[in-house]
């Protein structure tokens, strides 16, 4: 799913859901925990989903076997007890390969910023697939069948924004994924940092959310949008200081308090 192909099935509820049964009760056989993911009853598809799901938490490290063949959880309790703890979890790893088809897909929505938007649904827009396509490398074919339904679902949970439900056209706004990234970086309270520092200190999987930013001084819609309202909730402060050495850009919002140039960052509070 995120080391390998991209999969529709594997999406987060069941990813964690399979690795909290696997920490409650295993060490487990895989078909008694088929049973218990997927009860007879409700399994009503023609192909089940069992297996990509799977191994997709495999691929996370969550569970694996011992060697009497039995499924074991392999991780930290910690990083499934709750939605939030695995979203936390999960965005200080799937990002950690640059060359996967899953860091290239979330990179290019971010990079799009509001150009998608002309094209309609994300789901169906041959324009958005050629584009996807060319940037990517992803074929066509593959990105219409699997892809960008599978990434759909995650790129809404890892919080790097949302898509509108009639119209399902992906509106850029990574607020939540940028708090965890402050939380898995290192940040000091009340700290000024340049713009530089400040993505310096990130979690180095925010990089899938800077493509040509530290060679532009650009910052994407979606990283522009969280960091206004970050400031906007008191979480950070945005700065601006004339005689700094580089000025930062924000995608352009007319009607914030920070239209676009910023040179320093305060992390005002904890973020959670």
């Amino acid at each position: 799913m995120f080391f390998s192909s991209i999969k529709t099935e594997p999406i987060p509820e069941r990813v964690l859901s399979i690795s909290q049964i696997v920490a409650d009760k295993g060490p487990i056989d895989e078909k008694e925990l088929d049973s218990i993911l997927i009860p007879s009853k409700l399994s009503t598809a023609k192909t089940s989903y069992f297996s990509p799901v799977f191994e997709t938490a495999k691929e996370l490290e969550l569970i694996g076997y011992n060697d009497e063949k039995k499924v074991v959880f392999t991780g930290k309790k910690e990083d499934i007890k709750s939605l939030t703890a695995f979203r936390l979890f999960c965005n200080s790893v799937v990002f950690k390969d640059k060359s996967s088809d899953f860091y290239k897909i979330i990179s290019c929505f971010l990079e799009a910023n509001d150009e998608w938007l002309n094209y309609g649904s994300v789901t169906t827009s041959a324009e958005v697939i050629r584009l996807i396509n060319a940037e990517t490398g992803i074929p066509s074919l593959k990105l219409e069948k699997d892809v960008i339904l599978g990434v759909r679902f995650w790129i809404n949970f890892l919080g790097f924004g949302y898509f509108q439900e009639q119209a399902k056209v992906f509106l850029p706004n990574m607020y939540t994924a940028l708090k965890d990234f402050i939380v898995l970086g290192n940040f000091e309270i009340n700290k000024e940092y340049s713009v530089e520092e400040f993505l310096d200190n990130l979690h180095g999987n925010s990089s899938v959310a800077l493509k040509n930013a530290r060679t532009t001084l650009t910052l994407n819609l979606a990283m522009s949008n969280a960091l206004r309202l970050l400031h906007d909730n008191k979480e950070i402060e945005l700065k601006k200081h004339l005689d700094s050495e580089k000025t930062w850009h924000l995608f352009p919002n007319e009607e914030h308090e920070f239209t676009s140039d910023i040179t320093h960052i305060i992390i005002k509070k904890a973020v959670k």
